[in-house]
């Protein structure tokens, strides 16, 4: 059965041992550029090997590492910049990758925790303003008939698959980075953040795909720039949770809330724990840390004083990492 994850949905896995971070600090570039190689040759990095094909007198296919900060251009002379003009936590560094890109996976790491990920500012202003080649993300046209303004379902979806033994395994990761497909258009985003991808379903791999599909398309192609950046690309050794989580259980309630919902937490032992609220874009708003008692722990969401739409609440601690989603009515 496929396995899917989305952007909206609950995202758990556990830390294994083993864990390795490639964080791309440890490339160097000039300023604001990015890895060009005429040859095409791959990059490396601790844990992984990222594909990359030079043709033609251009970047044609897989990663490329860069520390480019524009969030300003929106268009083809401006592949490689994410639109949070800096790499996950403010870093200096992160790659950008388009459909098709690979990422082998170096022993022993056997499995792919995830990633972050964000729009480049290209694919950002695209959707969010339109184009020569695209439109506006929620705008109706002629090709969308029976629409009102503003209220076409939109969205530009990012699914990775994993390889073993040169096999396309059948479980699959997917990531929304954008989606006009509410029925309230004011839960419509476009990210513009760095944001978490959950990996952990797709087991054992020795390497991982990345397909993008859109809503806007003309002749079997994407209209919307086909371009993507992630940081923090991490792998582990051993397949599933390695350290046993001493949480039994986890629910957060009511979803939808008028304002305040309650993150109820059964757990073995006592723990330290971060909560973080983000918006529907996934700019943090809020964080706070809490200690955790052992037994049964209820802790309030207050978003009594933010307007209505989706929220993003992240609990980390136990060695974990668990997202929710969160509607304001």
């Amino acid at each position: 059965m496929k396995k899917t994850i989305t952007f909206l949905a609950l995202l758990i896995f556990g830390i294994s041992k083993g864990q390795v971070v490639s964080d791309f600090e440890s490339f160097s570039l000039p300023a604001d550029s990015f890895y060009y190689n005429a040859s095409g040759a791959d990059w490396q990095t601790t844990n992984a090997s990222f594909h990359y094909d030079y043709n033609f007198g251009y970047w044609s296919a897989g990663f490329a590492y860069t520390n480019k900060n524009n969030v300003d251009s929106g268009n083809y002379r401006h592949l490689y910049n994410c639109i949070t003009g800096k790499g996950y936590n403010l870093s200096n560094y992160y790659a950008t990758g388009q459909p098709g890109a690979i990422i082998r996976i170096k022993a022993p790491s056997t499995s792919v925790n995830g990633f972050y990920v964000t729009n480049t500012t290209y694919a950002y202003k695209s959707m969010k303003n339109g184009d020569s080649f695209s439109t506006k993300f929620g705008d109706s046209t002629a090709a969308h008939s029976g629409y009102p303004k503003g209220s076409y379902p939109d969205f530009l979806k990012l699914t990775v698959k994993g390889y073993s033994g040169g096999t396309l395994k059948p479980d699959s990761t997917e990531f929304y980075l954008a989606d006009f497909r509410f029925s309230n258009n004011t839960q419509d985003y476009i990210l513009k953040a760095w944001q978490w991808v959950d990996c952990t379903n797709l087991g054992a791999v020795d390497s991982v795909t990345f397909f993008m599909y859109s809503s806007d398309n003309s002749f079997g192609f994407m209209n919307t720039p086909g371009f993507f950046s992630i940081d923090n690309f991490t792998t582990a050794q051993g397949v599933g949770i390695a350290e046993v989580s001493f949480i039994n259980s986890i629910n957060l309630f009511p979803n939808p809330t008028n304002g305040v919902a309650n993150l109820k937490l059964q757990s073995e032992n006592a723990f330290s724990s971060t909560i973080k609220i983000y918006n529907s874009i996934g700019a943090l708003l809020k964080t706070e840390t809490v200690d955790m008692q052992s037994g049964l722990n209820n802790y309030p969401i207050d978003l009594s004083n933010y307007s209505n739409g989706i929220y993003f609440i992240e609990l980390l601690g136990d060695n974990k990492r668990q997202n929710f989603k969160l509607v304001k009515n």
